[in-house]
């Protein structure tokens, strides 16, 4: 899914969405920038904006696997990672 040499996402996550790309995630989208192209880019990747951070600009997205093959072409997008639960100690 990634082009150019900066990988934007990781073997495991990718290989996931790719066995079955119709299936929800819930993503992290590490973004260079946030504004209305970015969003409007998300919602034609069938994406719904859950919340952004503006600290770290960062999208947390939910849709299906398969729109983020569009996403990844984006230059804004840094880096995907899943959401999910975080702990501290």
């Amino acid at each position: 899914m990634a082009d150019g040499s900066v990988k934007k996402i990781a073997a495991a996550l990718e290989r996931r969405i790719a066995e079955e790309p119709s299936a929800t995630v819930f993503l992290l989208l590490h973004a260079s920038d946030l504004g209305q192209e970015q969003r409007a880019a998300i919602d034609r990747a069938g994406f719904v904006v859950r919340h952004q951070t503006t600290i770290i600009p960062c999208y947390a997205v939910s849709g299906p696997g398969a729109g983020l093959r569009a996403l990844m072409r984006e230059p804004w997008l840094v880096r995907v990672e899943e959401d999910g639960e975080v702990e501290t100690m």
